[in-house]
């Protein structure tokens, strides 16, 4: 006897038998059942265009969980610690004791890191960005003013107080250089980024003396009242009422580079 012919009925029966195609690789998933008869019917004509959007979902879902899981939490959170604890020790020198250049540089005995390697290192990191706009500071409190301009250009900050004194102190390093317009554009985008009764009107004030250096009068007084009008309880608001009368009576409270040079 042949081995087909050992084989029985039922054998030769299940060799025959097609595989159900809501099987496969889905195992015993009822397809039909769970999409619709309209639903199995189109994944059934579009398959591979289906089972291709499937696997990119999948790749996506598994792709942000390890980013949160693994780059985020075991990467990045402690890169950000380790900053800020690298951070706080150059401030403290910076505006605890006004070391601003150990705050650049860091401690000559490398205890720890200045401003300037610290926005290197951490670049891109929220420490970095602070660690850079702390170097602008530092370089223009130190009499450099090229550095504290080219540092503060880079930082942009989200924030009504930060971002604000950011742009204004490009203005108080360009007026340090003599460059009295440059001052005067971040003074004015200064004080008119946000509108708040603490930043605004020492930017006004700032603004309009530079407009009184260049003998611009007119527009420094529209400045003055503007500022005594919309920040009434600003404590610049008297100073800047007084500051406009003087000018309407044809006498600048500031004295002009020509006046100093006679």
């Amino acid at each position: 006897m042949s081995l087909e012919e050992k084989k029985s009925p039922e054998t030769l029966e299940n060799t025959n038998e097609t595989q159900d195609p809501k099987s496969s690789l889905l195992g015993n998933i009822d397809l039909e059942k769970i999409l619709g008869e309209s639903g199995y019917d189109y994944y059934q004509e579009n398959k591979q265009k289906v089972n291709t959007i499937g696997i990119v979902l999948i790749l996506v879902i598994v792709g942000l969980l390890g980013y949160n899981l693994i780059w985020k939490n075991m990467i990045v959170l402690p890169k950000e610690k380790k900053s800020i604890e690298e951070l706080w020790r150059a401030e403290s020198k910076a505006f605890d004791f006004n070391d601003w250049s150990t705050a650049i540089n860091g401690d000559s005995l490398g205890l720890f890191s200045g401003f300037e390697s610290i926005s290197e290192e951490y670049s891109g990191y929220a420490s970095g960005d602070i660690a850079t706009y702390n170097l602008g500071i530092s370089h223009l409190n130190n009499g450099d003013y090229d550095n504290a301009i080219e540092m503060l250009k880079k930082v942009s900050f989200d924030d009504e107080l930060l971002g604000t004194i950011a742009i204004g102190a490009i203005g108080d390093a360009y007026m340090q250089n003599g460059s009295v317009s440059d001052a005067f554009t971040y003074y004015e985008k200064a004080y008119k980024r946000r509108d708040n009764e603490l930043t605004s009107p020492i930017y006004m004030m700032k603004a309009a003396f530079c407009l009184e250096i260049e003998e611009k009068y007119d527009e420094a007084i529209k400045i003055y009242e503007t500022l005594y009008l919309k920040y009434p309880n600003s404590t610049l608001s008297l100073k800047a009422e007084k500051y406009m009368e003087s000018l309407k009576l044809g006498a600048p409270v500031y004295a002009t580079s020509k006046d100093i040079s006679k």
